[in-house]
């Protein structure tokens, strides 16, 4: 196992990549990728910039210069459920864009049967049993996540609800998830509040995102634990 793990920016990921081992450091498209161990796990990490092509570009580098066998994005997003308080942490069970119409996906390249991506079963069955391992205080909920380039409007958010029905929105893991699907790799998406509906704008999520960040990594650490208990039967 070799994990590739992405976060959009430096707050999401460097608190991960500074716990990473033995690390060695390579730059390719003018990113630099952090090679080490965590729990043993062979990792490599990064911070692929915010957005879907600077997250798609990250994605197919993993993929294709470091041989990654699973992807796994990190970091922060809108809670859209009204469920959701900042601080929680989703897990990303369908995938699918918000601002791509269902037929680019289905009726062209990749031709897919839906327009949701699937996150794979078995980082999903491994997070379960971590979270059930772990004592993390935190909420943590499984189900959709969509993504788009905007920051939510009320207008937008209810088309959205009524549309998709998400957990939350974010700006990254539909690319991560398409990029995954067409080389056949699988992935997951881990992904902590840090703006609602009640306390949304730019100004809250700047506020917030290192803080909340870390509970996605907390999430990301617990799930890397239970592949080194895995690894060692």
């Amino acid at each position: 196992m070799r994990l590739g793990i992405i976060g959009p920016s430096e707050d999401e990921i460097m608190p991960f990549i500074k716990k990473i081992f033995d690390v060695k450091v390579k730059s390719l498209a003018m990113l630099n990728f952090y090679e080490g161990t965590y729990s043993n796990i062979n990792v490599v990490a990064l911070y692929s910039g915010v957005c879907k092509v600077n997250a798609s570009i990250a994605t197919q580098i993993l993929i294709d210069k470091f041989d990654v066998s699973h992807i796994i994005v990190v970091g922060v997003a809108g809670g859209i459920d009204r469920q959701l308080r900042i601080g929680d942490t989703v897990i990303g069970t369908q995938i699918a864009y918000h601002d791509v119409e269902d037929g680019v996906l289905t009726d062209y390249h990749p031709w897919m049967d839906t327009s949701y991506f699937q996150a794979d079963e078995y980082l999903l069955d491994c997070c379960r049993m971590s979270l059930a391992n772990s004592d993390l205080i935190q909420s943590v909920y499984f189900g959709k996540i969509v993504t788009g380039e905007a920051f939510i409007a009320q207008s937008g958010r209810e088309e959205i609800i009524s549309r998709y029905k998400p957990l939350c929105v974010d700006m990254e893991t539909a690319a991560i998830a398409h990029v995954c699907y067409v080389n056949q790799i699988p992935f997951l998406a881990i992904r902590s509040i840090s703006d609602t509906e009640e306390e949304s704008g730019i100004e809250t999520f700047e506020e917030n995102c290192a803080d909340v960040s870390m509970h996605s990594i907390e999430v990301l650490s617990a799930l890397l634990e239970q592949f080194a208990v895995i690894n060692e039967k």
